[in-house]
């Protein structure tokens, strides 16, 4: 199968794009890649592709990113690596067909950024042709890595700590497991597998992790999806009240305020669902606050939102009415899924730029 552009997309949701003949194509998810029964069919599929140029994620230890610079050892193939969130946003364009610039927000778990820290948290603007990154999430670290993502509660001690070095808090982290507290200490204090994040997905695990809800994931997402459940056990009275605050200085969002918030609440002994909701509305009203600020620098009133984290419903209802309210154009995904079944479109489409 002759195309010019083969895409190979992410790790967690593995699938590849092209276009033959003038269509483009798609595939079904093959999985997680980091597993070899996945991974082989996925392979076994994109070895019958003959393609000029692979794109494939910026992260050097993705399956995909491997089996990317496999398949141009022994060819003339060009290959391109892609930003995993800038291919969100670019995912989301092209899924609406939209022209002109944009402000790209990009929240999700995981994805190797420019500088080299984890990014998940960001605001993009430009176009299909290329973004700048305009804003993101304060960094925090993530101790122990890719342990921090199947546990959340390590996440819930990085804020805490975080926060105590600035001399914000000083409760102690929620039922920690397994591990000594001086381990997590000194792989903090020493950069000891503690990448720096600035992942909202990893946020949405801490504070999951802190209100008692999930410390250890037994599914990809699953700290994050019994958080927004937890709203749902909140009074319909109290629907859309109250909110903590992230606030806004030299295209930084820091959320320390907000963990602030949640200890404050927590020692008042507030509810599950009282501290999630307020929690939603922040990152809602921060989504809002940041375009608002974007638009008066850029003047872009297009707003583009994808990323694993897009797949929560009250985010997705919440963030675009307030954004309507501010004049803004909303687009959210139409035909793809927010996560990363939609990186291999972005691939494709930023590399044919």
């Amino acid at each position: 199968m002759k195309t010019r552009i083969l895409a190979l997309g992410a790790q967690s949701k593995g699938s590849f794009c092209l276009i033959k003949n003038g269509k483009l194509h798609v595939s079904n998810s093959f999985g997680d890649l980091s597993e070899a029964e996945n991974f082989h069919r996925f392979e076994k599929e994109v070895k019958k592709i003959k393609p000029k140029i692979v794109a494939c994620d910026l992260h050097p230890d993705y399956s995909s990113t491997k089996l990317a610079k496999k398949l141009i050892a022994h060819s003339s193939l060009l290959i391109k690596e892609i930003q995993h969130h800038e291919a969100h946003v670019a995912s989301c364009i092209a899924d609406n067909n939209i022209k002109g610039k944009v402000i790209g927000v990009a929240f999700d778990g995981t994805g190797f950024g420019r500088d080299g820290n984890i990014w998940g948290g960001e605001f993009f603007i430009g176009t299909i042709k290329g973004f700048k990154r305009a804003s993101h999430l304060k960094y925090a670290p993530m101790p122990g890595s890719e342990a921090a993502v199947r546990e959340p509660w390590r996440m819930a001690f990085s804020y805490l700590y975080t926060l105590r070095n600035l001399g914000g808090c000083q409760r102690q982290p929620p039922r920690l497991r397994r591990v000594e507290l001086k381990l997590l200490t000194q792989m903090i204090d020493k950069g000891i597998n503690s990448p720096l994040t600035s992942s909202m997905g990893r946020l949405f695990d801490a504070v999951a992790s802190l209100v008692g809800i999930c410390d250890v994931s037994e599914y990809e997402g699953q700290a994050a999806v019994e958080l927004e459940r937890a709203i749902k056990r909140q009074a319909t009275s109290d629907k859309g009240q109250g909110r903590y605050n992230f606030t806004y200085k030299d295209n930084i969002i820091d959320w320390t305020p907000v963990i602030k918030g949640i200890v404050k609440d927590l020692k008042a002994k507030k509810s599950k669902g009282e501290i999630s909701l307020k929690f939603h509305n922040a990152a809602c009203h921060m989504i809002k606050d940041v375009c608002v600020t974007l638009r008066k620098k850029y003047k872009i009133n297009k707003v583009c939102m994808s990323g694993g984290v897009f797949q929560n419903k009250y985010l997705t209802k919440n963030a675009p009415m307030l954004l309507k309210k501010e004049g803004f154009k909303i687009y959210l995904h139409k035909r793809l899924p927010a996560h990363d079944g939609n990186i291999a479109l972005g691939q494709l489409i930023l590399a044919g730029a």
